[in-house]
């Protein structure tokens, strides 16, 4: 059977079982098959080939695909793979998938880390910048796959900057994920830069990782969905994501308002502002916002839009 056939039969089996996405999937499936038998073709090939014939091999793997598609299973977890900020992520069902609205947090700390000249300008007359003598401590909690601290590392290093970081550690209550995390370290040579720390967050983090005097920065993609929602999430999500990573209690905040409370209590010496990076849920933010009021005195918020204007990531600053 060539591509266009098997593009078409497979595409409309798809829709069957109501997969939004089935033509994009197919292609995706299809090129994984074929690459497996080191082809290393990308797309345009298949529509430039579309008369190819599949070997047997090959149908048979696409086969598999599709079949395991039907069932919902994501094609991340399918093909062990997710791209995030320009970058291939190993993945499984031990680990969320990443999402693009999660990129926006690591715009957004590089803007801190390495502000563009703007911003330089900007915080020079705030007198908050403080050019090549700014050590920064990066703190990733709950880093699932580790996608947004190794891609803030990746960007650094490839702008010449990863000097600006001094200590970088990922937390994670999950014993798998800390192990994904670190393959993906390993893939781009970061397993020397990263302290990998397999614990709950609540009994980790404490006085003894705030003992310096450098700014920190916690990146905290946490739980955030009801768990009265849960049962409301789409098949792909709730059959193969792991709840763990997933659900924030009643409503949904659990997590977040304890990191929130943590922090509170927690004796800073950097007299340079530090930052806290929450992603959360759009309808969250004003309970969120209420929190960091009530529990950090004159801390600065900032909320950024996703690319469809939904408030999706608070930034807190403080001393």
């Amino acid at each position: 059977m060539n591509i266009n056939k098997s593009l078409k039969i497979s595409t409309k089996k798809l829709k069957q079982k109501n997969i939004p996405s089935a033509t994009l999937d197919a292609e995706v499936l299809l090129l994984e098959a074929l690459n497996k038998s080191n082809k290393n073709i990308d797309k345009s090939w298949l529509y430039v080939n579309n008369n190819y014939e599949l070997s047997k091999k090959e149908e048979t793997l696409f086969k598999n695909f599709i079949d395991q598609r039907k069932k919902h299973k994501p094609v991340a977890y399918i093909v062990n793979k997710k791209e995030f900020f320009g970058y291939d992520f190993y993945i499984d069902e031990n680990v969320l998938i990443p999402r693009p609205e999660t990129e926006l947090m690591v715009e957004e700390v590089l803007k801190i880390i390495n502000p563009p000249t703007p911003l330089i300008r900007q915080s020079l007359r705030a007198g908050s910048y403080q050019g090549g003598n700014r050590n920064f401590n990066l703190i990733d909690i709950g880093t699932g796959s580790g996608c947004i601290l190794i891609s803030i590392l990746n960007e650094l290093r490839k702008n010449k900057k990863g000097d600006l970081v001094k200590q970088s550690i990922a937390i994670d209550i999950s014993k798998k994920a800390i192990e994904i995390a670190m393959i993906n370290a390993k893939k781009y040579n970061l397993e020397n830069n990263i302290k990998f720390i397999n614990v709950d967050f609540r009994e980790e983090l404490n006085q003894r990782l705030f003992s310096n005097s450098n700014q920190f920065i916690i990146t905290a993609n946490l739980p955030y969905i009801r768990n009265n929602e849960y049962k409301y999430l789409s098949p792909d999500v709730k059959k193969y994501e792991p709840k763990l990573a997933l659900t924030g209690g009643k409503n949904g905040l659990d997590l977040i308002e304890k990191l929130i409370k943590i922090i509170s209590e927690t004796e800073v010496k950097s007299e340079l502002p530090n930052y806290i990076f929450l992603e959360a849920d759009p309808r969250q933010m004003n309970k969120i916002t209420a929190v960091i009021r009530e529990e950090l005195d004159s801390t600065n918020i900032k909320i950024i839009k996703d690319l469809s204007g939904k408030e999706r990531i608070a930034i807190l600053s403080y001393c």
